[in-house]
């Protein structure tokens, strides 16, 4: 047997093991269960620890919080960065955080329920930040951007907007591992999905720039950055943690049974697609370094 495929027989033993088992932690690399405490040590030695959703799970957004509450108990310098948060909306995001602003009046003036209708799931998280003073920055793109680019294509930006905007490479590697999950919209054929990749890799580029910019300031540079994004931006490590390999760096995602539920709208815009293992086979890295099962 090779090493992969013990390896896989290791991870699903684990995963046996776990589903019997409340919140439990698996390490992904070496398929074993571990203990809560061995992951917080782990990971309070990182500069960036994604903390990936599903962005309308309640559970998700829970274990984030628990998980932020055990690392500030630590000790350990932290901020919190959040893709439901524009970057260009900053200023007001630090007024929040200096208490000048109530978390209405800050999500009022920054229209957040208009571009993020789920934004109150993101409340505790940034009340924490709040009450124990961690700095909270914006890191997502301003929505027209990357928009226009899944329309008309990269190569529909100014010379200028490129230069702010950069498309970053993109391999075969993260086409094949993106493309079938944007299948999954009924308007897409294989043109509408080469954009919708470069769209999403610019976003990515994006959010990878202004995670990095944020550690090396005076503000950041002794901080661990809590990143708070949808764990298609994570898995494998393919999406933002490619472009922040400098720094030491984990990837968690959450296992819940939660039912995911979408709108009319969502429904109506999709289609049943098969996402089986086999069509991801060629990935030879773990899709995280920890997955915790969530009891609800």
């Amino acid at each position: 047997m090779n090493r992969l495929f013990i390896i896989c027989l290791l991870q699903l033993c684990a995963l046996t093991k776990a589903l019997a088992t409340a919140n439990s932690w698996l390490d992904l690399l070496h398929g074993t269960l571990v203990d809560q405490q061995e992951v917080l040590s782990d990971l309070s030695r990182s500069r960036i620890i994604y903390l990936g959703e599903v962005h309308t799970l309640k559970s998700h957004h829970k274990a984030q919080l628990d998980i932020l509450r055990l690392l500030n108990k630590r000790h350990v310098p932290l901020a919190l960065a959040l893709e439901s948060l524009e970057a260009k909306d900053q200023a007001y995001i630090n007024r929040f955080i200096q208490g000048q602003l109530s978390f209405d009046q800050f999500s009022a003036m920054i229209s957040w329920q208009k571009k993020w209708p789920n934004y109150l799931d993101y409340r505790p998280l940034c009340l924490f930040a709040q009450k124990h003073h961690i700095p909270i920055i914006g890191i997502d793109i301003s929505h027209s951007i990357p928009s226009r680019i899944a329309k008309y294509g990269y190569s529909s930006l100014t010379e200028k907007e490129k230069e702010l905007y950069p498309l970053t490479s993109l391999s075969s590697l993260y086409r094949n591992f993106l493309s079938p999950f944007l299948s999954v919209h009924s308007f897409m054929d294989n043109k509408r999905i080469a954009y919708a990749i470069e769209a999403q890799r610019v976003r990515e580029a994006f959010m990878a720039k202004q995670i990095t910019n944020f550690l090396q300031s005076p503000l950041g540079i002794k901080r661990t950055v809590c990143v708070i994004t949808g764990e298609i931006h994570i898995r494998y490590g393919l999406g933002i943690p490619q472009l922040c390999q400098r720094y030491p760096q984990r990837i968690i995602l959450f296992g819940s049974k939660e039912p995911i539920k979408l709108t009319a709208k969502e429904i109506q815009m999709s289609k049943k697609v098969s996402l089986a293992h086999k069509q991801f086979s060629f990935i030879r890295s773990p899709v995280a370094d920890y997955f915790e099962l969530l009891e609800k």
